[in-house]
């Protein structure tokens, strides 16, 4: 009998045919063992249709990931955890300038800067090996593109302050090719979802074991509480410790949970 074949669409609307081997390498990059990316992969292709999104593939990878391995299932969730780093802005704010610190930057936030011809409210500035950059955060609580209207605001600022070495854009989703092209003519610094190449956001994550707090199984307005007092990822949970989490107006008993809860997501579950 010969195998159906399934197209999906992709996020820009194109279409094309269905590549199992994506999916498959993703999951085994969550620490999932062959057979058991096997079993998924099974499942998953039981339930995928002709005309199917990626966007809903995903969401059915990572819901039979989950199930099969409740810890490695959040971990590789990094994606759309940080959708919940909203609805504004001001929280991924504090996550830029926390990720920024954990790579070697001294930074500064919610700065006002005077222009050549208007003032600024900078989202973060960042030095390291005495440069200095203008760092713009664009947050989005839906996976759509960061487009070339943003790189050209971004750059309009830094051009009417003139006083930094370097202006930097950081999203969590990704850029679409205008936007990759204009910033790679003026010298604009771009972190983005996969974006650049090995140095994307995510990246800058996994390489010093970062998991965002919005991995967490808990409430949106624990998430919050979390950020505005500083704890931005799971590592600051635990070193902040119960009396920390208490501070912020948890319960012992719900604080003592979050923080074996964030151990087993930074340790993983052996």
């Amino acid at each position: 009998m010969k195998s159906r074949t399934i197209h999906v669409v992709k996020r820009d609307g194109r279409i094309e045919e269905f590549n199992s081997g994506k999916i498959r390498k993703t999951i085994l990059k969550a620490g999932i063992d062959g057979r058991t990316a096997s079993r998924i992969m099974d499942r998953l292709e039981k339930s995928i249709y002709d005309g199917i999104t990626t966007d809903e593939i995903l969401e059915m990878a990572l819901d039979l990931l989950g199930r099969e391995k409740g810890i490695e299932g959040k971990r590789y969730d990094l994606k759309r955890s940080l959708y919940r780093l909203g609805p504004d802005g001001f929280e991924f704010e504090r996550f830029v300038a926390r990720l920024l610190e954990e790579h070697g930057f001294r930074v500064a936030t919610n700065c006002t800067v005077e222009g050549r011809c208007v003032e600024h409210e900078i989202d973060v500035i960042a030095e390291k090996d005495g440069k200095s950059y203008l760092v713009e955060c664009k947050f989005h609580n839906i996976p759509v593109y960061t487009g070339l209207k943003e790189v050209m605001y971004t750059h309009a600022r830094f051009l009417d302050i003139g006083k930094f070495d370097g202006v930097w854009l950081v999203t969590n989703t990704k850029f679409s090719e205008d936007a990759k092209k204009y910033a790679d003519c003026q010298n604009i610094r771009l972190t983005g979802w996969s974006y650049p190449e090995n140095e994307g956001i995510e990246q800058m994550l996994v390489s010093r074991n970062l998991f965002p707090v919005t991995v967490l199984d808990v409430e949106k307005e624990v998430i919050d509480r979390l950020v505005m007092a500083g704890y931005v990822f799971c590592r600051d949970v635990v070193v902040c410790g119960v009396k920390g989490l208490v501070e912020i107006g948890l319960k012992r008993r719900d604080a003592e949970r979050l923080i074996l809860d964030a151990k087993s997501i930074i340790y993983g579950s052996g």
